[in-house]
């Protein structure tokens, strides 16, 4: 009799066991448990990270491929808040010399500043008399009058501008639009190498018959 009862115990302290191990396993699966250290995903899922200079190059080429506006993303998150880079405007090295500009547009290609110009073809017409885009016609956009091609609504950033679209001002504003005129509403990211921006104008001038004659190198003018 005191063998039946002791195996009855038994028998039933380890079905109270089982249960409580399967009510377990069983909450696991309903609720997610915070288990403190534990990263929420693994460190070969994040994206690589992203040769910015060229994507600024390449726009708007460069976001055609699918995942890389998720890649920028990734990429601003994880730079903000770090100091630049010792060399840049940030500090920690020698600010570079401004570029010669009379001496780059001499150097430079118009056809290979036309073949670059395919970029602005997507919000800009370029041709005699075609209508305006996203963004002005640019037929004689060098040496024109800021702000003053015809049926063009532009920004007040952009009206509130003076003087001619110069090789000087054009040279400054393609490095980057929105820096060199916050509140436009070009959103090309730019043209950080300065030679591709002294191809694209030198082309640009071709367009029409009022462009200034190109400004001399520094070593010339200063003979």
């Amino acid at each position: 009799m005191g063998r039946m009862r002791g195996l009855a115990v038994g028998l039933c302290v380890a079905g109270a066991a089982a249960t409580l191990l399967g009510a377990g396993w069983f909450s696991d699966r309903l609720y997610t448990r915070e288990r403190p250290g534990q990263l929420a995903y693994r460190m070969d899922d994040m994206p690589p990270r992203v040769d910015m200079a060229a994507i600024q190059r390449d726009w708007p080429a460069s976001f055609s491929e699918p995942g890389e506006g998720s890649r920028v993303i990734a990429y601003h998150r994880d730079m903000r808040g770090k100091a630049p880079a010792p060399g840049t405007d940030g500090g920690g090295g020698a600010v570079a010399p401004p570029p010669d500009l009379g001496a780059l547009l001499a150097s430079a290609d118009a056809g290979a500043g036309k073949r670059k110009a395919q970029q602005c073809m997507s919000c800009h017409d370029l041709g005699q008399g075609g209508p305006n885009g996203i963004g002005p016609n640019l037929w004689g956009v060098v040496g024109r009058a800021m702000a003053s091609h015809a049926g063009f609504a532009y920004s007040p950033a952009m009206r509130a501008q003076e003087g001619d679209w110069s090789y000087e001002r054009l040279f400054a504003f393609l490095a980057s639009p929105g820096r060199d005129m916050p509140g436009t509403k070009m959103s090309f990211a730019g043209l950080r190498k300065p030679e591709d921006r002294a191809a694209v104008i030198k082309y640009l001038a071709t367009l029409g018959t009022g462009a200034p004659p190109l400004p001399q190198p520094k070593a010339v003018a200063s003979r």
